[in-house]
């Protein structure tokens, strides 16, 4: 698998040296220093077309516009990540920033949702599989509740989800002997508001690993994945993309049946699901 990997904040020395990601990933790691930078690339790497489609619903044919978002000729990408989107929003809102007064003209606000959202819209449509890491913020409510947001300045933050397939937040505990354990929150709580899965196989926790929503999104007949990871910095969201391309044989966590959003059980590699409300 080939990753393209865009750097927007030097995070990816976790992973290592420019040398060890391009062995790792297949291709230079970008990192953009500027949203127009950014939107270059994407340019030079894809072409954005608009066709119609028709389709029988009964005897009556329905032409329906269609905008798809292809590979240039000789452009292998498999995956494409950004890491990360909070960086990547940033970048534009300081465009708009006045700089002798540090601050935004009201109606800058509406050009920064109309951007962040077309951004996401046209990052949506890419071929294969899409990630995009999120800083998350904590934001206690008016009841006192406390939920963990995406970190982005704008409207953006109440709807990114819906861009996406699978919505995981970052969690970490410690093992008995106190070395870190790193998994991903896959179900919609009042905490973790955003968090969804559309396959609706995945547990409510399961270590960061790619692979598997890689794979329920393949059993379900997904034509590539869109996943976002939320989460705080140093909570695995850089470390867990070598998994991408690095099969594991991690077994999924255990989990106490009542923190389930819904009730899996899997026989002989076969998994049946009673669903309790999901966040689709």
């Amino acid at each position: 698998m080939k990753v393209l990997y865009f750097d927007l904040e030097h995070g990816s020395q976790t992973l290592g040296g420019p040398e060890m990601l391009k062995t790792l990933f297949g291709h230079h790691m970008l990192a953009p220093s500027t949203w127009d930078a950014f939107q270059n690339i994407l340019k030079s790497l894809y072409t954005h077309k608009e066709t119609i489609i028709t389709k029988k619903i009964g005897p009556i044919e329905v032409k329906e516009e269609s905008i798809k978002i292809t590979p240039n000729p000789g452009v292998d990408i498999d995956a494409f990540v950004i890491d990360t989107f909070s960086e990547l929003s940033k970048k534009f809102q300081r465009s708009l920033v006045n700089k002798k007064t540090g601050t935004m003209k009201l109606q800058d606000w509406g050009v920064l949702k109309h951007k962040l959202d077309g951004s996401l819209d046209y990052i949506s449509r890419i071929p294969g599989i899409v990630v995009c890491n999120c800083h998350g913020k904590l934001q206690t409510m008016d009841d006192g509740n406390n939920k963990i947001i995406p970190y982005i300045d704008g409207s953006t933050k109440e709807d990114i989800a819906k861009w996406f397939d699978f919505v995981f937040y970052t969690t970490t505990e410690l093992s008995l002997n106190g070395e870190p354990k790193y998994f991903w929150h896959t179900g919609r709580t009042e905490k973790y508001d955003h968090a969804k899965d559309r396959t609706q196989l995945l547990p409510i926790k399961i270590p960061q690993d790619y692979q598997l929503p890689i794979k329920a999104a393949k059993e379900r007949g997904f034509e590539g994945c869109k996943i976002l990871i939320i989460g705080s910095p140093g909570s695995g969201k850089t470390y867990a993309l070598q998994t991408l391309v690095t099969a594991t044989k991690k077994k999924l966590a255990p989990v106490d049946p009542k923190d389930l959003v819904s009730n899996v059980v899997e026989t002989n590699n076969q998994v049946t699901q009673t669903t309790n409300g999901v966040n689709v």
